[in-house]
């Protein structure tokens, strides 16, 4: 698709590449590109190219968006495991998620033929299509990694090297396999991160808990960030009956994991402390993984929703059980913006400037989950405490004009000088 031209008073030019088309949001990652593209076209003219899902064509373009141009391209398609599973295997290098795509070269090709010579600045976001596009040098270059996917990867293999009651040989088999993958998988992830970074301009994470990790030089930060909203949508009193709200796509792993913990370890435990709950599971979710999770009336999947704002006004509590992953939690950025109380593992909540007991309720099993739950249900004082901190955390921190000037300082600085705003 293609945006109609729209012009700006500043004189840089920068292109944007992505994994993915941002609009409609409906993720932390889409609003994170779609706000990043909102910072950049005020220093100047933007240009969009992204990797879609093979045969979709209904990309628009909000017509408040100021894009010049947009290009986009089939992301790669994967090679048959047996062509590159047993080198990386025996030998590493390459991610498996980048290794799998290599081979496919016709969206660098598309690329090629669609950029233009040079630019001001080029901003990737994330890493992959820096890759899978040939490792462009197109002008003064950003990589957004937005969160380490090596220690996604290195989170996996702990989740999957524990120890399951009842797990028979073949289980334990299969799981000290993939648990072998996940960590070689990790490894490469580190070498990938640290290769890019050799080549580009400027690295950006989303946290500095990321950036230590990273073990990256010179990486600046840019927190995840949630635009005000003109009202919030959470309320004093609990609901008859109170509803508990976990959000996000349940194709990512990660939040896959969460959502399962929540509704086959933790649900029960919070309905016998809080009888009647109900807990909504609302985003993306694969048929398999729905027909598993869904047990109306106690557990619902609620699936892909339009619009958020209908499902927070019905939250009474957010919850955020995740057991791996990177980067920040968007989740918890809009409950806060919005006053509704959040209950939080310490990874659920990690990279935030936040406090448990402070801002959240942290609880990091089935046990402590559902009492932290009981607790924000059933006590007012409480509730209106966490969520007046958090509010004002939310607004000291990570509401979006604060951040936007961030993104824009750093596309300052590693542009051409004589050609910066």
């Amino acid at each position: 698709g293609s945006a109609s031209p729209r012009h700006s008073s500043a004189d840089m030019r920068v292109l944007i590449v992505a994994d993915r088309f941002p609009w409609p949001i409906t993720g932390g990652g889409f609003m994170r590109l779609a706000r990043t593209i909102e910072a950049l076209s005020e220093l100047g003219d933007v240009e969009l190219f992204h990797l879609a899902e093979q045969g979709r064509r209904d990309h628009v373009v909000p017509p408040d968006v100021p894009i010049s141009r947009v290009g986009s391209t089939p992301y790669p398609q994967a090679s048959s495991p047996w062509r590159w599973r047993p080198s990386w295997m025996a030998h590493g290098g390459m991610p498996l998620e980048i290794a799998s795509r290599c081979a496919d070269t016709t969206p660098r090709r598309a690329f090629t033929s669609w950029a233009k010579d040079s630019y001001d600045l080029v901003w990737f976001l994330p890493l992959a299509p820096f890759v899978w596009l040939g490792r462009p040098s197109l002008g003064p270059t950003v990589i957004d990694l937005d969160n380490l996917e090596s220690e996604k990867e290195r989170q996996r293999a702990r989740l999957m090297g524990a120890v399951h009651p009842g797990s028979g040989r073949l289980d334990r088999l299969r799981r000290s396999v993939a648990t072998a993958q996940a960590r070689l998988n990790a490894r490469d992830w580190d070498a990938l991160q640290r290769s890019a970074a050799g080549q580009v301009d400027a690295v950006v994470l989303c946290s500095a808990v990321d950036v230590r990790r990273s073990g990256l030089t010179d990486v600046s930060v840019i927190p995840n960030a949630y635009e005000r909203p003109a009202r919030h949508l959470g309320r004093a009193e609990v609901a008859v009956p109170p509803v508990v709200l976990f959000q996000g796509s349940l194709e990512y792993g990660p939040n896959a994991d969460a959502a399962t913990w929540l509704a086959k370890e933790i649900a029960a435990r919070i309905i016998s402390r809080v009888p009647g709950a109900v807990i909504r599971l609302v985003g993306t979710c694969p048929p398999a993984l729905a027909e598993q999770l869904h047990s109306p009336p106690s557990v619902t999947v609620v699936g892909r929703v339009p619009d958020m704002d209908p499902e927070l006004a019905k939250a009474d509590l957010a919850v955020v059980p995740l057991r791996s992953g990177s980067g920040t939690r968007l989740k918890i950025l809009e409950s806060f913006a919005h006053r509704i109380p959040v209950v939080s593992t310490a990874l659920g909540a990690e990279g935030l400037d936040i406090e448990a007991g402070t801002h959240y309720l942290r609880a990091d099993d089935p046990d402590s989950f559902a009492d932290a739950c009981q607790q924000l249900l059933t006590d007012t004082d409480l509730r209106r405490r966490l969520v007046d901190a958090a509010e004002q955390r939310y607004l000291q921190r990570y509401e979006w004009e604060l951040v936007k000037e961030k993104i824009k300082d750093i596309a300052r600085a590693v542009a051409t000088p004589d050609s910066s705003a």
